[in-house]
Formats: C-alpha cells, structure tokens, sequence
C-alpha cells in the first residue's frame, strides 16, 4: 500500500507486513504508524476479513520509535498530540489481530505485538523493551500489557535491566500463544487467522469483548499515566543526552 507498509489477503485473513523500508528495522515513525492504523481500519471495514495479522521482515518486526523524531519531542507537545496512541486502535481492534513476531521486536516493536490479541514468536525471535537504557520508558502499553502477560518479577526485570527474551523464553512465559521455527512464523499466524475465521463471527466478537473486558479494565488509568510518565520524561537532560548520543553513534559522528 504505501513504502513502509504492504498489504495482502489470504482468504479470510489480511496480513500488514512492515517493509523494512525505507529503513530495514521498521522504526515507527509517524508514517508508518499512520499507515498501520489505516490499514487496521480497512480490514475491519471488510466484511470478508474475519481476522488481521501484522508482520515484519524476517529479521525484524520493528526495532521501536524512530528515535530521530522521539529526540525532537517535547513533553507537552506530546501529550496534546497524543503521542504513543496509535497502538490503542489495535489493543481495541474490532477483529482478531495476531502479530507475526520474526527476528528483533524491540522497544515499541515489542508494545506492538503485545496490543495484539495473539503474538506468533520465532524461537530465535528476540523481544526486550530496553528504553530505561536511553533516557525513557515504555508509553505504548509496554509496561502494563508486559505485566499482566508475565507478572511482575518478569516485568521489572526486562523492564529495569533491557534484558531481551528470545522467543522460546517468550513462550514459556506466556507472552507468546505459539512458539515455531522462524520459516513457519507467518503460515502460522495466518493459519490461526483462518482457524478464527470458520467460526461465528458474532461468538468471536463477543468472547474477545469479554476477555478484554477482564484484562484492561483494571489497568486502563494505570495506561493514562505510562502514557503521561513517557511523555515527560522527555524533557529531562538524562533523556536528551542519552537519545542525542545514540544517534551520534549510530550516524558515526
């Protein structure tokens, strides 16, 4: 559909595989964000769409914010523009959504797969949320979806300390439904979307209703303040150096 974003179907099942372009590890810019959103938004309004996987490349699913525009950001600016949103559409999808995790998803690549209803691992997968590393903290759901997934010794040590999970560790957790070999991750998550499919329809919306009613009902103030924490710290020195420094690297200045 767009550079960063293609769409295919696959009977009843929409597949959204980030690009890698035009850089390789699917940063979320805004771009691209705006593109998964409008896209969601189409398969929903699908009648023959029954369930929506979201994919990367093979070797990564997103590596998180695209920090060149994260370092421009100031704090209000963020919070009246409702920066980090964009997931929420997904976390309040109208149909299945299932993520198809290969390679790195890291940072807001990992808030992505878990505001799907399912997450798809590669064994060799590799999932962390290392943002306390530069200066900030998860803002998309990270933090909270983390904790009801795996509890909370898991979540404040992947949290505090950046250490990154493979995908066999992510199963064994409960963070990822289905762990297989790399080369079957995305067959599996679009055989699941038409497993979905051959059943009622208004019985899959209802049970999904049900079962977000019971995991984000306690948590949906405990979202607003991530949300409001990601966004002031961003004016903090400790961010703008760290963010400022990374980028330096990364550019080889």
């Amino acid at each position: 559909m767009t550079e960063h974003l293609a769409v295919d179907t696959n009977g009843p099942v929409r597949i959204l595989t980030m690009t890698g372009r035009p850089r390789r590890g699917n940063p979320l810019s805004q771009a691209l964000a705006a593109d998964l959103v409008q896209a969601l938004m189409a398969a929903e309004a699908d009648e023959a769409i029954h369930a929506v996987v979201v994919a990367g490349t093979p070797s990564h699913f997103s590596v998180g914010a695209d920090l060149t525009e994260v370092h421009e950001l100031r704090a209000i600016e963020a919070v009246l523009g409702d920066w980090l949103e964009e997931f929420d559409r997904f976390a309040a999808a109208r149909k299945p959504t299932i993520a198809a995790v290969r390679g790195h998803a890291v940072g807001g690549g990992f808030e992505l797969a878990l505001s799907c209803d399912l997450i798809v691992c590669a064994e060799n997968a590799n999932l962390a949320l290392p943002e306390t590393g530069i200066g900030v903290i998860a803002g998309q759901g990270g933090t909270q979806r983390l904790l009801q997934l795996a509890g909370r010794a898991i979540a404040t040590d992947l949290i505090l300390t950046g250490r990154a999970l493979s995908g066999t560790e992510a199963g064994a957790l409960g963070i990822a439904a289905r762990v297989v070999p790399a080369e079957r991750v995305l067959d599996e998550a679009i055989g699941i979307g038409r497993q979905i499919a051959e059943r009622s329809p208004p019985a899959i919306r209802f049970a999904r209703e049900v079962l977000r009613e019971a995991a984000e009902q306690p948590i949906r103030q405990s979202l607003r303040l991530e949300r409001l924490l990601a966004a002031l710290v961003l004016d903090t020195p400790e961010r703008i150096e760290r963010v400022g420094a990374f980028l330096a690297r990364r550019s080889g200045r």
